[in-house]
């Protein structure tokens, strides 16, 4: 049966639509909540070493496997949202997370926390479940407003949620993180079940890609094993080397069965065409150096005082020290609008990324006190804040309408992908760099982690502005006309 297509936008000079009440503050409390969930791996990493008694590594799979199955869920949950239970998804993915925190809260070992994480990466997929609901529902200025604050959602819910996780592991252990999360995102399923109204199209959703889903997340949780074992085994040892080939392999498998497909898992064409790549490239490389350097930054925060390295500070207080960040990210959609009317929305990607290089660079220089930690971050905040809220409206506004929710995932996919790898990398450099007589990172590692951050941002700045086209009339997102008299 043949499905129909989405509403074509209301044309230029055609006032916003009035949209549903309440709508847009529920849409920003589920982004919210799966920031909240996805700001538990970076504070908790330390702790989870401590408590656990495992290995740096081992509890940095906190995070990794968050991120693993985010760049897994969030292109299956698209595709089921497409049809006429998008608001229905909304809520069952937030049941999904609260049940992943719960999981973590009740179950005090390794293999209770990393099933609990994996289901908190279904949390990334709210803010891709978010945009398409608001893109039905809204349009115009109210549009572009509402995708920037959604798109920058995940950097101010964690800012702004981390003391908070912080204060209750401090008062209690690591679980209760989870718990806290697990209240929040409560709140978030009875609201979206009362508040969301009903999906404005019917269109049939495309069937899910089972092969697809299985090569991506075998292939590339292989590949990201090899990476964090990689010191701890050796490079060169049986184990690391069969699972980085083998997850090569699968990559290579995955990427031959996609561009089979006519509607593929992760559309691979769209994420390299020529309107959209520079835009999927700098959610790559920023996500990568963003998750390295705050990851890096965090564990030196909490790392005991050893050789001249370390702040020896609680969970709560290295949580305080990412308010920058939120504030940051909080001014960075006014700020981006202003700058996009002096220089183009073109040049935003590229300040975006030079800001974060000169975090992490600054950082690679100065990490000895809060104050080098607060300047990082608010660098940081700016950065990501301006570069993540101008990526949904570049998408959008360089994709045919019918193309738009595949493009906007591919998008949170590579984003996701760039954190995933970036955070494992930052890890295995630590790890590289390990005080034998302390057994702790020396300064060297966090000097090296803080440069591959900066150097990886660096390379974004020209490649966003090469392959980032002008906004096309055609593809121009319609705003309401200015008032008369």
């Amino acid at each position: 049966m043949m499905s129909r297509a989405e509403p074509a936008p209301p044309p230029p000079g055609v006032t916003d639509p009035q949209p549903p009440a309440g709508l847009v503050p529920c849409l920003v409390y589920a982004a919210l909540c799966g920031s909240v969930v996805a700001g538990l791996g970076n504070p908790i990493v330390v702790e989870v070493s401590r408590e656990l008694r495992v290995s740096l590594e081992a509890a940095q799979w906190a995070l990794t496997v968050t991120l693993l199955f985010g760049v897994v869920s969030t292109p299956i949950v698209a595709r089921i949202a497409d049809g006429r239970l998008r608001t229905k998804v909304l809520t069952a993915a937030l049941v999904i997370v609260a049940l992943g925190c719960l999981v973590g809260a009740v179950l005090p070992t390794y293999a209770g926390l990393v099933t609990g994480r994996a289901l908190n990466g279904l949390g990334y997929t709210l803010v891709a479940l978010t945009v398409g609901i608001a893109r039905e529902h809204l349009s115009g200025r109210r549009l572009a407003r509402t995708l920037a604050v959604l798109s920058t959602s995940l950097a101010v819910g964690a800012g702004l949620a981390n003391p908070a996780v912080g204060l209750a592991v401090g008062l209690w252990d690591y679980r209760a993180g989870f718990v806290l999360a697990f209240v929040v995102c409560l709140v978030g399923v009875v609201w979206t079940w009362r508040a969301l109204p009903e999906p404005l199209t019917h269109v049939d959703p495309i069937r899910a890609d089972p092969w697809g889903a299985l090569l991506l997340v075998t292939g590339l949780g292989l590949a990201l094993l090899a990476i964090t074992h990689g010191n701890s085994w050796g490079w060169h040892s049986a184990g690391v080397l069969a699972m980085a080939v083998a997850g090569i392999l699968l990559l290579v498998a995955f990427t031959a069965v996609e561009l089979r497909l006519a509607h593929p898992l992760v559309d691979l064409r769209l994420a390299v065409s020529s309107g959209v790549l520079g835009a999927n490239l700098g959610a790559l490389l920023i996500g990568w150096s963003v998750f390295a350097g705050a990851g890096a930054a965090i564990i030196l925060v909490q790392q005991r005082p050893a050789g001249g390295v370390g702040l020896g500070l609680s969970v709560f207080v290295s949580g305080l020290l990412m308010g920058p960040m939120a504030l940051g990210s909080l001014v960075s959609p006014w700020l981006a609008r202003r700058l996009a009317d002096r220089v183009g929305e073109r040049a935003l990607l590229p300040i975006a990324a030079a800001a974060c290089t000169i975090a992490f660079g600054v950082f690679a220089v100065r990490h000895h006190s809060p104050a080098d930690v607060l300047l990082m971050m608010g660098l940081m905040g700016l950065g990501v804040g301006v570069g993540y809220s101008v990526l949904p409206n570049i998408v959008v506004a360089r994709t045919p309408p019918e193309r738009t929710a595949s493009a906007t995932g591919v998008n949170q996919v590579l984003r996701l992908l760039g954190g995933a790898v970036g955070a494992a990398v930052a890890v295995a450099v630590l790890v590289a760099h390990t005080d034998p007589a302390t057994g702790l990172p020396a300064d060297s590692g966090y000097v090296a982690a803080s440069l591959v951050s900066s150097l990886v941002a660096l390379a974004a700045v020209p490649l966003t502005w090469w392959l980032v086209p002008p906004r096309p009339s055609s593809h121009r997102l319609p705003t309401p006309p200015e008032p008369l008299g």
